[in-house]
């Protein structure tokens, strides 16, 4: 008697498998749960980008989408390994109702349709809207870093490649004049009957010399658009940017941008771009919300980190009426001395240790300290800043210019120079070397910090500080699933537009796995609930 255990059937021996694909998944199988909610879904617009009289008939896109989608759900982004789940999983192939579907075809739908594609992602939330799952009153909004499809070390500066480039035009043209001799010399001895294909070198070289060109005109794109010219630029997906990695070190990435409802946990909207300013999408995509869902207003409130609260930001989300929560720099008063109840009388010389300072350089370019801008408080009805020894500072000068990307009003407030040279705070608020040395103190005002001294003051209460609480939970799970649960850390894709496309099949992706969890939490003790059910219910 052998020692080891027999397999139960010989590999050869005859066996009866079910009939039907519907007896080999199980009533409560996942899958099943997605056919149900695509069922949900009018396809009517997808329908309409076929032609629907020539050819053979095509897959319809509700099935493409759910093989897809759960593809995605399953850690298979892969058109070819997507291909092999659609051939031998069960469950892939109950989705498909056993249709073979080549990856060729699934990797084109994936990049056709991405107008109808962000159309499914909005009606995979209003199914949720429908639910009362998705209140659309507070968002969260944050970016990542996504790593683009280009080799860590394949970029090169502006002025590497324009020297690539005049290399690999040289060697393109003495390879394709030496081509050119040995056709001329196999056709003196074989006549005009050998099959010529473009040798391997030859076809390396401007395989080589393509990229080179697509990534000079990138640069020649940056220049004409007025934006900052990078450093270096990606040779193989020249649209993405060498920015910080999450888990440090730098390589060429794209930006993946979510906006989460706070009480669903759904995204809500998404985009890409290629550099880390997300602070400049914030707008866009509070307004896409609106447009979407066919709301009347934007959501209330919205949640975004420290860079959100840009001048630009807060004074666009006043006047459509959204309340920013976010992170705002503002000194306590029992720390700041300036902070007194009558700013006109001076602080106490023993609390002079205790004024806010910053580093400042003079005309040396040696580092000293002085006087902070907190160390001045501004009074709305006089229109000035006090200083700490009770001096008025008046509006001087007011002008327009670029602060970073923005344009900004910019005032400026000058105390008097005789009363500065003989305040006892001289040496503390004018250092040698300084400009405002001989000129008097200067502070200059923006014209958002009105906003920005709200912000700071909603900031500075509990409710304020709790309802930030949520933004890192909220917006930052969806990152954590989709890097870890569907394992996208590198796009497949290359280029912003098909970037975008794919960020929007991943969220797609994201909600419905929510929408699924979800409804599986409301499943009775058989977990049979379904869409249908939930709602006769």
């Amino acid at each position: 008697m052998s020692y080891w255990a027999k397999a139960p059937e010989d590999r050869h021996q005859l066996v009866l498998f079910e009939k039907r694909l519907e007896d080999a998944i199980a009533p409560d199988h996942a899958v099943r749960l997605l056919d149900e909610i695509l069922g949900r879904i009018n396809w009517s617009g997808w329908e309409a980008e076929y032609h629907g009289r020539r050819g053979q008939p095509p897959i319809h896109p509700r099935v493409l989408c759910g093989a897809i989608l759960y593809g995605i759900l399953k850690r298979i982004r892969s058109s070819r390994m997507l291909e092999e789940a659609l051939r031998e999983r069960l469950d892939f192939r109950w989705l498909v109702e056993g249709q073979t579907i080549d990856h060729s075809t699934l990797s084109e739908f994936r990049r056709r349709h991405p107008d109808r594609l962000k159309e499914l992602f909005v009606k995979i939330g209003l199914i949720a809207r429908e639910l009362g799952l998705l209140p659309l009153e507070c968002l969260a909004y944050d970016g990542t870093r996504l790593r683009a499809n280009n080799r860590r070390s394949g970029t090169r500066t502006p002025e590497e490649l324009r020297e690539m480039q005049q290399e690999l035009q040289q060697k393109f043209k003495d390879l394709e004049q030496r081509v050119a001799a040995e056709d001329r010399r196999e056709d003196e001895l074989y006549g005009d009957k050998s099959g010529k294909t473009l040798p391997a070198e030859l076809s390396d070289v401007k395989v080589r010399l393509q990229r080179v060109d697509a990534a000079l005109a990138e640069v020649q794109r940056v220049q004409e658009a007025d934006e900052t010219l990078p450093k270096r630029i990606p040779l193989t997906d020249p649209q993405s940017r060498v920015t910080p990695n999450k888990e440090g070190g730098f390589a060429p990435n794209y930006t993946p941008l979510a906006t989460v409802d706070t009480k669903a946990g759904f995204i809500v909207a998404c985009d890409v771009i290629a550099m880390t300013d997300e602070h400049r999408s914030l707008i866009s995509q509070i307004q896409h919300v609106q447009t979407d869902f066919n709301l009347p207003s934007p959501p209330a409130e919205t949640l975004g980190d420290g860079a959100m609260s840009s001048g630009s930001n807060l004074k666009e989300l006043e006047r459509l009426g959204v309340t920013l929560y976010s992170p705002a720099k503002t000194l306590d008063p029992a720390e700041n001395p300036a902070l007194r109840a009558d700013p006109r009388q001076p602080v106490p010389s023993e609390q002079w240790d205790a004024l806010p300072t910053t580093e400042v350089k003079n005309g040396a370019n040696q580092k000293q300290f002085q006087l902070s801008k907190e160390a001045f408080v501004y009074d709305t009805q006089q229109d000035c800043y006090w200083c700490p020894a009770g001096r008025p500072l008046t509006p001087q000068q007011k002008t327009s210019e670029m602060v970073g990307k923005e344009r900004q009003t910019r005032t400026r407030y000058k105390a008097d120079p005789a009363m500065c040279a003989a305040c006892p705070l001289r040496e503390r608020c004018l250092q040698q070397g300084t400009k405002e040395r001989t000129k008097g103190r200067e502070v200059s005002r923006f014209d958002h910090e009105p906003l920005a001294e709200k912000l700071a003051q909603r900031m500075a209460t509990a409710e304020g500080q709790a309802k930030y609480a949520r933004r890192k939970e909220v917006a930052e799970r969806p990152f954590a699933v989709i890097k870890q649960q569907f394992g996208a850390r590198r796009f497949l894709l290359r280029g912003l537009s098909k970037v975008g496309i794919e960020w929007r099949w991943l969220t797609t992706a994201f909600n419905v796995e929510r929408l699924m969890s979800w409804l599986r939490g409301r499943a009775g003790p058989d977990g049979g609930l379904s869409l249908s059910a939930l709602e006769s219910g």
